[in-house]
């Protein structure tokens, strides 16, 4: 599919070009090459509009969580994905540094499912999900050892209970990237002024903490890929390939309508793209990054008055779970 660099553009293109452009020789090879690929991303654009028509009346549910290493490309697989799509059809949901009481317990879960597809059906897509807490919190040291032990136990009654049991379509994603294509992105990041908004504290260390990442990747793969809800691993280095293979995750939940699809375009995952968890896990055991990963987690103490935020908030709220939420207790 991708070309050599001069069949795309003449290596002596004018320097006015390029300084016009504020973009390196590299940069246009990209934005070339991405331009001839993106006739084949358009094509599962429409593939996904079909799918999108033909599930208005059947009201199919559709969550897609998106998780990954800092420049993974989470947000701009789901503008790719989403470009087409009806704004009425679907969500897009980030959040922000939560509070004491939303990373409580349930309540780190319970505060994603207003925004899970309503009735009237529809796509969420979650700019980093629940596993946030397995992910970033763990490597970065965000969240103490009794709130990652508490998740990695619940996690999976979640996804089954608040999601599959309802008849949702779940589609867990990892989006995977090399250590390389991670520096090239943050250097973007810092050398172009539209993409500056996007540089956090966190993407100082994103290099540094390299192996704590590794290691939560390799957790979280091992130990919450399940039956019900198993991981989708997607190889990110080429955005529109990850892209291409969410759109066909997302045809493929309605056999009827890719069965019809599929007549028209490839709707079988990339094996060059895709990976099981259990095949990306041996993948990274054969590339030595399990030898070089971090072996345990800095996690967060708290302090005297942090503990006794968490034991009040304890004391004072009771899990429902007829309807996965808390309420306070009566006070006698």
């Amino acid at each position: 599919m991708n070309k050599p660099a001069n069949k795309i553009i003449d290596p002596k293109i004018d320097r006015i070009l390029l300084q016009s452009t504020g973009r390196t020789l590299e940069e246009l090879i990209v934005l070339a090459r991405e331009d001839d690929t993106m006739k084949v991303l358009n094509v599962y654009r429409d593939g996904l509009a079909l799918w999108e028509e033909a599930t208005r009346d059947t009201k199919d549910r559709v969550i897609v969580t998106l998780d990954g290493r800092d420049t993974a490309g989470k947000g701009s697989n789901i503008k790719r994905v989403a470009y087409d799509l009806p704004n009425a059809r679907y969500t897009v949901k980030a959040f922000p540094k939560p509070t004491s009481v939303d990373k409580f317990e349930h309540n780190h879960f319970r505060k994603f499912m207003p925004y899970f597809p309503g009735e009237n059906g529809g796509i969420t897509f979650f700019d980093r999900s629940w596993y946030n807490r397995a992910g970033v919190e763990a490597a970065m040291g965000f969240c103490t050892q009794e709130e990652y032990d508490w998740f990695m136990e619940n996690v999976a009654h979640f996804e089954k209970s608040q999601i599959i049991d309802q008849g949702i379509n779940f589609i867990k994603v990892y989006l995977s990237i090399t250590k390389g294509t991670q520096k090239e992105r943050l250097d973007l990041r810092k050398q172009r002024i539209r993409k500056r908004n996007k540089i956090s504290p966190i993407d100082q260390q994103a290099q540094e903490k390299w192996n704590y990442y590794t290691l939560a990747k390799a957790k979280m793969l091992e130990l919450t890929d399940s039956k019900d809800a198993p991981w989708m691993v997607i190889d990110s280095n080429e955005k529109w390939l990850s892209a291409i293979e969410i759109i066909k995750a997302i045809i493929n939940t309605n056999t009827e309508v890719s069965s019809i699809v599929g007549k028209k375009i490839d709707l079988t995952p990339d094996k060059g793209v895709v990976r099981t968890a259990k095949q990306e896990l041996a993948r990274m055991k054969k590339l030595g990054e399990l030898k070089t990963m971090k072996k345990e987690f800095h996690f967060r103490e708290l302090d005297q008055d942090g503990q006794e935020e968490v034991d009040s908030i304890r004391k004072r709220l009771v899990f429902v779970p007829k309807t996965y939420s808390y309420r306070e207790k009566r006070m006698r």
